[in-house]
């Protein structure tokens, strides 16, 4: 359940020295309170007008990998597509602040900048309007951005591929050219695809339940049972013929190869928590730890300890820092 307080603190020395590259579905995550119960009428045209206040901005999706990374300490460096709005100066803006390299964060005129719109009613998150993830536009541009992450490959440590949007920014044929170019440089790598998990054949991949039930057909009843979980997992990488990182909720992650087996138990919370971004955090944390050179026992410890403390932190997409895991690593000693 804990890690040794020195191991600790030199994995989190040696993430001060890695470089990660992330591609993928950035966007923003932009909350904010909503008052809809209001007696204000528009002048203009008569109806109702709603209460915002609190408005804050988060990097979401590929962005919030990045974000962790950078918190974590590593130095993250990010491949995306954004609009020129003012949804991307935030992003660029957030990026800046936490020292992430957005020198392939390409604007393009004929897109806008994918953004999750989250009106809050106190902590419960309302109907989100989103802007530009329907972008018929994305996927022409990643051609241009892996050819970008081809030229400048020999300087990473480790790359993330995300995809998580209706209409990514990475198709079928750009996910098994970036799976080609990694072997041909022999770099080390970690997936996270929400719709296209079956594509990545020839790299570790991260799912959650849904996601691989979703991938090997099966109903998620059938993953309940821990005996039947292991033995499906087991199976399914041994055909994959290489490495699988599976989230579970409160039971934890496993991280299976055909040659290893690793079950971290999880982390009972404490009070409220708040789950979206976690995935987030686990392949944030689990690329840092293992581009550190952590043994897979330790980046899944590791990666248990941040989303625990990742979900605590309500109305956001919740990061860690190497004060917090030192700090909630202590109580289990």
């Amino acid at each position: 359940m804990y890690m040794n307080s020195l191991r600790l603190k030199e994995i989190l020395s040696q993430i001060q020295k890695i470089k990660i590259a992330v591609i993928g579905d950035f966007a923003v995550d932009f909350y904010f309170q909503e008052n809809t119960s209001t007696t204000e009428f528009s002048v203009e045209t008569g109806k109702n007008v709603f209460w915002g206040y609190q408005p804050k901005g988060y990097l979401g999706g590929a962005g919030n990998v990045t974000k962790n990374l950078s918190i974590l300490g590593a130095k993250a460096f990010a491949f995306g597509a954004i609009g020129p709005d003012l949804f991307g100066r935030e992003m660029l803006f957030q990026c800046q602040q936490l020292a992430i390299d957005t020198t392939h964060l390409f604007p393009f005129s004929d897109i806008d900048t994918p953004t999750y719109s989250k009106p809050m009613w106190d902590q419960v998150e309302l109907n989100r309007i989103d802007f530009g993830t329907q972008n018929k536009q994305f996927q022409s541009k990643s051609e241009i951005l892996i050819q970008h992450l081809e030229t400048e490959i020999g300087q990473y440590d480790w790359i993330v591929i995300n995809e998580q949007f209706q209409n990514p920014l990475l198709n079928k044929a750009s996910i098994k050219k970036l799976q080609k170019l990694i072997h041909q440089h022999h770099k080390s790598s970690l997936a996270d695809l929400r719709n296209l998990g079956g594509e990545a054949t020839d790299i570790p991949l991260k799912v959650n339940e849904s996601e691989l039930a979703a991938i090997l057909k099966l109903s998620p009843k059938q993953l309940a049972l821990d005996e039947t979980l292991i033995a499906i997992i087991k199976n399914w990488v041994a055909e994959r013929k290489t490495g699988a990182l599976v989230t579970l909720g409160e039971r934890g992650l496993i991280y299976a190869s055909p040659h290893e087996f690793h079950w971290q138990p999880g982390i009972k919370p404490q009070g409220e928590i708040d789950t979206v971004g976690a995935g987030d955090m686990v392949v944030a944390a689990f690329s840092a730890a293992k581009a550190s050179g952590a043994s897979i026992a330790e980046c899944c410890e590791f990666a248990n300890i941040c989303a625990h403390i990742s979900i605590h932190k309500i109305g956001e997409t919740g990061a860690a820092s190497p004060e917090e895991i030192e700090k909630l690593n202590l109580t289990f000693l």
